[in-house]
């Protein structure tokens, strides 16, 4: 699935209060502000959304925890979503990646993430429109080995399609090595020599954003240890974007 990283987004209440909070769900890793039971509503202009997410302990013991995701609207036909779960720390900040099926109203994670009193799991939601326009409306529930709702995240993609991505099969972006130390080689191949790219860090913010022709060498050895994405840009449109991780 390509994946693209926008995090231009709000965050209203949805006035849900729970009596004994059991985990806090933050946007970004670096985040203080526990966004447990709202809404955040975001507007794409590609095909594509990745949202960064992740859940905290709050007890005073080992937590079993998985991810359920429920339609509060029923989406356009095309989209194609993928959560990723995984404990946090972690060498790359991944974990494991699951597609859910097609037209699932209601659906629970296969994935189970053990968390003791100081651990983070990730909860990556990929968000995929496939150049269809429309609103996606899902909540996240947090669950215990129980099936008790934990807590909750309410999260709204609506797709613009101002941008249409490169759909040609015969254009193609490699970028290597990965994960990178020191330099990285970015390669287009079928596109023209109008190519620009951008990389963001796991917060959406702008690392770097700069011209380029058939080929980049990104010099990432100042850079800090964690997940980025990179997107390359050919005349203007979207084309493919990577995950990046770089380990000094």
């Amino acid at each position: 699935m390509k994946k693209l990283l926008l995090s231009i987004f709000t965050v209203c209440s949805l006035g849900i209060t729970a009596s004994a909070q059991s985990v806090a769900i933050y946007e970004g890793l670096n985040s203080t502000t526990d966004i447990s039971g709202t809404v955040v509503s975001v507007q794409v202009s590609s095909s594509v959304y990745e949202g960064y997410f992740f859940v905290k302990n709050l007890t005073q013991s080992p937590l079993d925890v998985k991810i359920r995701r429920v339609q509060i609207v029923t989406p356009p036909s095309a989209i194609a979503e993928q959560i990723c779960c995984g404990p946090i720390p972690d060498i790359d900040g991944i974990g494991t990646c699951v597609d859910i099926p097609t037209n699932a109203q209601d659906w629970l994670s296969p994935l189970t993430v053990t968390l003791d009193e100081t651990n983070k799991a990730n909860m990556e939601i990929h968000v995929d429109h496939h150049g269809a326009t429309g609103l996606v409306h899902n909540r996240y529930y947090v669950e215990d080995a129980n099936g008790n709702k934990l807590d909750s995240l309410d999260l709204k993609v609506g797709n613009l399609a101002s941008v249409k991505e490169i759909k040609s099969t015969s254009v193609s972006m490699n970028a290597y090595p990965n994960p990178a130390s020191d330099v990285i080689n970015i390669a287009v191949q079928g596109a023209s020599s109008d190519n620009s790219f951008r990389l963001v860090d796991v917060l959406g913010n702008i690392v770097i954003e700069d011209k380029m022709g058939t080929s980049k060498k990104l010099d990432v050895s100042n850079f800090k240890n964690g997940v980025y994405i990179l997107t390359v840009y050919s005349n203007g449109s979207a084309l493919q974007s990577r995950r990046i991780v770089v380990r000094h």
